[in-house]
């Protein structure tokens, strides 16, 4: 698909890493895009040579200032001179203030969010994490954009009114917990109408998505994974963080086949932000999203 939908124009931010050139150089041979290369450009030939990707062609922007890289390139996306914004070997500050500079200047209102999709090998569907990266402790009105943004993002990768399900704690022992009032108000607003182009899943753990509200584990052929709702609303940042990080555990087979692959949505620029501990072999996918979204 992303083949069909190429080639675009890609900002990459601090392109001075092995796996981020070896997935560009695959994404450029397979049709997908064209790179803006932004960083140190002595190092950016040094490896493009070293792993023989011809870059002769590409804008090379040298520039060693994680915030200058970040803002030249955002300004990039924002302009239309590229089609969306990949994240290379660059922490995430600098690329957040980027972002919000960018949709202040344009006047972008959204909330700005995360949106990680998961790949797990009993899926034949991503599942999209949301927000895990940035909203630290986003009440009712901030959760209501996040989920907007989540809907919206799936959307235009082909799914059609995508489940949301919302993650809180167990009730009973606390009725008053802020994470089962927002869902209750989630829901309210849901039946008003104000949470078009998707649909809520009954439940609010796991367990109820997967085996019903009354279910119990007593076998895991019992388990029926199509259940999964497309969409999981964390309620903040501190578990959404560490839910889509088992991945990192699958080298050492406690989560083997787990891919991630993150997004930074609602500010009007397609952005892919890979983890800098990415393989090329995910960071071509997410290259190929990034198309496919932008």
């Amino acid at each position: 698909m992303a083949r069909k939908a190429g080639p675009k124009k890609i900002s990459v931010l601090r392109a001075e890493n092995r796996e981020f050139l070896l997935a560009m150089k695959e994404a450029h041979r397979r049709g997908y895009g064209e790179p803006v290369l932004i960083g140190d450009e002595r190092k950016i030939r040094e490896i493009a040579e070293e792993i023989e990707f011809d870059i002769s062609n590409f804008a090379v922007i040298d520039s060693r200032d994680p915030q200058e890289v970040a803002d030249y390139g955002v300004r990039l996306a924002a302009t239309g001179e590229t089609d969306f914004v990949l994240r290379g070997y660059i922490y995430g500050p600098p690329l957040y203030r980027a972002l919000i500079r960018s949709t202040s200047d344009r006047e972008c209102k959204r909330q700005i969010s995360a949106v990680c999709l998961l790949e797990f090998p009993v899926l034949q569907k991503f599942i999209a994490i949301t927000d895990p990266g940035l909203a630290v402790a986003p009440d009712f009105a901030a959760k209501m954009e996040i989920i907007k943004n989540a809907v919206n993002l799936l959307s235009r990768l082909g799914y059609e009114s995508p489940q949301v399900g919302i993650i809180t704690a167990r009730s009973g022992l606390d009725d008053d917990l802020r994470s089962l009032s927002d869902a209750k108000s989630i829901r309210e607003a849901f039946e008003r109408g104000e949470l078009p182009g998707c649909y809520l899943a009954e439940g609010l753990t796991l367990s109820d998505f997967l085996l019903g509200k009354d279910g119990f584990l007593e076998s895991f052929d019992r388990v029926d994974y199509s259940r999964m709702p497309d969409i999981l609303l964390v309620h903040n940042l501190e578990f959404g963080n560490i839910f889509v990080k088992v991945d990192s555990l699958a080298e050492r087979d406690f989560f083997s086949g787990v891919r991630r692959h993150s997004f930074i949505v609602g500010t009007g620029i397609p952005v892919v932000a890979p983890s800098r501990s990415d393989t090329h072999k995910t960071i071509i996918t997410e290259i190929a999203l990034g198309v496919l979204v932008s």
